[in-house]
């Protein structure tokens, strides 16, 4: 626990690192236990798990805490009235104790729990347009200026790029401030002091990811930066800790005095590895009450890689405030390729350079240098920060090379990197520079099913790819049980002509050596869902360059299921392909709007986009599949968006296999025709939309061999009329060819 000293009035904290309990429910088998362990992990705050069942043990205890955390769904699980411990959770908070509750999205956490602690805290929730609207104009957000949403940490960037809000907070008495607001005017992250202490709600959940750790850690630290303003009075309102790079630096502190006596502090950081002797010479600052100040502390940093910056705040009377900011020195010279497995069709390496020079480099201009395979290729002069270099390979012989760079500082060289890239032939399934699938150089629209292998058997995988090859469907994705087992199933797709997208429970590596000149193979799929399920945007990337010197001749696919990750996961695969699920929860106008946020994406770095599209119903939150009508709008919203192929989610999983359903089933068969016939100029057609949305109407038009094929969908719930086509019904699709 952290210990406090009381002197002259003034409550001194003597360490940074709170003792945190973490509260979380039995949801759905208990898929949130643990939710906050890499985040504590990371910051080396010690922690204890409580159940919400086990708050009559935790009640008692809360004196040995700092800061307790609610998860998410904290409450929702065997809801616990808090009322019977009201005043333990108040006399918590008074005595300078933070109460950080997430995911404030349900009854359970906020009538049972917040609001429980009297009038003044009560709280409502409501669905939010972000969830309501599914646009991306609806996640749009409004943030205030406060240090719990700045200081030390700029949460912007990390909480807004996560999907993760379906609620606000509906209404909040006086006392509350309200820091983010959404689209509907309400607040998703509201805050009040209770006596010393904190009290946080927010709408945000869902942090046990590794991809939410980022997120989690910042949060967590401005949480508790601020709630110890709040125990010792000496208020922090900024903390920036300077420049990632060698050399010398200063950390910018903002402070308030809000006890009720003058103070005289001094402001020093200290560096683990340690600077040279007296290079953190430190601040000193003088402040009457109510006074606030900006002061620079003067620091060093000697080594790259991971160094620790602790600022201690402190007086006569001893420390006042103890900060570690764990800081990643980078390299001099960071390099980014664009692509590393490159193609006679898309023969350009793209390569970006990050520089970081020492801070006391030269005053004279900085310069790259670029090589190919140890050779001089050229010298960018005048560099700063970053340099780029696009250079046509195609003259190059097939296989692996090397790109380096050389950073240069007053003709001195300070840093240098490397990176591999790879020169490859004419693949069997490749890309072409428009977005269009190749099948040995011809355009090719894939257009199929998921199959859930894992839920099924084999006979039942088998007779998937029959239905869809005797349904004219071309391709499918399954996952490869075993090694063995997966190559007569190859043989049969095959001889029906449906090509394959592969997932894995069979050692991945292993299967793509044993079938890469399968004729089946379509793609590979290194991990479904990656930034759901604990595979970070690195190691995706990471797998795809491997795969790809393993089979150069197919494609690397991933689903992405958060519009968040398109960014992060577009440059690590060849196939982008989101798989929006709007029904019944959200407007069927949701997959025009994420497809096209996906596409946005996908061509800033040369990746074909796909949609993974909703054929299932009846379980989950899915408590219904979509109708006919449902099902042929979200096809063709998709193409509007841009697609190049579609898989429909899905032929077989848990409870639902589609030819059970007639209704679903016969409305996808139907569609198979209509692809084949608006393929071609789909992938070899000029496009122009028509309209984006307005009225609920989305259109577009394809222009190909002296035809024009026209495609309305209306969205609403009304009639809609759209010369040329004319009327058009509620949920319908109108195509005209002429």
């Amino acid at each position: 626990m952290t210990t406090a000293i009381a002197v002259c009035g003034l409550v001194l904290a003597a360490s940074a690192a709170p003792k945190v309990a973490v509260i979380h429910s039995a949801w759905s088998d208990r898929v949130f236990d643990g939710e906050w362990d890499d985040e504590l992990q990371a910051l080396g705050w010690a922690s204890e798990e409580f159940e919400n069942v086990q708050v009559g043990q935790l009640a008692p205890r809360l004196g040995e805490f700092d800061l307790v955390i609610a998860g998410s769904v904290a409450n929702y699980e065997n809801p616990v009235d808090m009322t019977p411990y009201r005043d333990a959770w108040l006399n918590f908070l008074q005595a300078g104790g933070c109460l950080l509750v997430t995911d404030a999205n349900y009854g359970t956490t906020l009538n049972d729990w917040v609001n429980t602690f009297g009038p003044g805290f009560a709280l409502s929730t409501a669905t939010c347009a972000s969830h309501r609207d599914g646009t991306p104009e609806s996640r749009v957000t409004t943030w205030a200026d406060h240090p719990l949403l700045t200081c030390p940490n700029d949460l912007g960037p990390v909480l807004s790029r996560r999907w993760t809000i379906w609620a606000h907070m509906d209404s909040w008495p006086e006392g509350w401030e309200s820091l983010i607001t959404c689209q509907d005017g309400k607040s998703l992250f509201l805050a009040r002091p209770v006596g010393e202490g904190l009290l946080v709600v927010t709408s945000h959940f869902s942090f046990r990811s590794p991809q939410d750790q980022g997120a989690g850690v910042a949060l967590l630290e401005n949480v508790w930066l601020n709630a110890l303003n709040g125990r010792s009075g000496l208020r922090v309102t900024r903390l920036e800790f300077g420049p990632s790079a060698p050399g010398p630096a200063a950390a910018i502190l903002a402070l308030r005095n809000d006890t009720g006596a003058p103070l005289a502090v001094r402001a020093r950081v200290a560096v683990e590895p340690a600077a040279a002797e007296g290079a953190s010479e430190g601040a000193s600052v003088e402040l009457a009450t109510g006074e606030a100040t900006e002061v620079r502390v003067p620091y060093a940093i000697v080594e790259r890689g991971k160094v620790t910056a602790r600022l201690v705040v402190e007086n006569r009377s001893g420390t006042l405030l103890e900060w570690p900011k764990a800081l990643d020195i980078p390299e001099a010279v960071t390099l980014t390729l664009q692509r590393k497995h490159l193609y006679p069709n898309r023969p350009m390496l793209e390569a970006a350079a990050t520089l970081a020079p020492p801070t006391d480099a030269g005053p004279g201009d900085a310069a790259v240098v670029w090589y190919i395979d140890g050779d001089y290729h050229s010298r960018a002069e005048g560099v700063e920060g970053a340099a780029s270099l696009a250079v046509d390979i195609d003259k190059l012989r097939l296989g692996k090379h090397t790109l380096g760079a050389t950073l240069f500082s007053d003709d001195q060289a300070v840093g240098e990197a490397s990176a591999e890239f790879f020169h490859h032939g004419d693949p069997r399934f490749g890309v072409r520079g428009d977005g269009v699938t190749l099948l040995e150089g011809k355009p090719f629209f894939p257009f199929g099913f998921y199959h859930v292998s894992q839920s099924f058997d084999a006979a039942h995988r088998s007779q998937c790819v029959r239905d869809l090859a005797a349904a004219g469907f071309n391709c499918a994705h399954t996952r490869a049980m075993t090694v063995e087992e997966y190559g007569p199933f190859l043989d049969e797709c095959a001889k029906l002509g449906v090509y394959i997208v592969t997932e894995f429970s069979a050692p991945m590596f292993e299967t793509v050596e044993r079938y890469r000149d399968h004729p089946a193979v379509l793609a590979w799929n290194p991990g479904d869902e990656p930034e759901l399920n604990g595979l970070s945007a690195e190691e995706f990337a990471s797998r795809y360059d491997r795969l790809k010197q393993i089979d150069p001749n197919h494609l690397i696919y991933a689903v992405i299921a958060n519009p968040h990750e398109y960014v992060n996961y577009a440059l690590g695969t060849e196939v982008l392909a989101p798989d929006p699920y709007p029904i019944p929860n959200a407007p069927v106008s949701v997959v025009y709007h994420q497809l096209k946020q996906a596409r946005l994406e996908a061509e800033r770095v040369n990746t074909m986009l796909w949609g993974v599209l909703q054929c299932f119903g009846t379980y989950g939150p899915w408590t219904r599949p979509p109708s006919a009508q449902e099902l042929r709008a979200m096809t063709y919203l998709a193409l509007l968006a841009g697609v190049k192929g579609i898989i429909y989610y899905t032929y077989g999983d848990q409870g639902w296999v589609v030819t059970e359903h007639p209704e679903q089933w016969e409305a996808a068969k139907a569609l198979v025709p209509e692809m084949q016939r608006l393929s071609p100029a789909i992938l070899d057609g000029e496009f122009t939309l028509l309209c984006e949305g307005e009225g609920g109407v989305f259109a577009g038009a394809w222009a190909h061999e002296g035809k024009t094929h026209t495609v309305v969908v209306n969205t609403s719930d009304e009639p809609r009329t759209f010369d040329p086509v004319g009327p058009v019904e509620p949920m319908g699709v109108a195509v005209k060819e002429g």
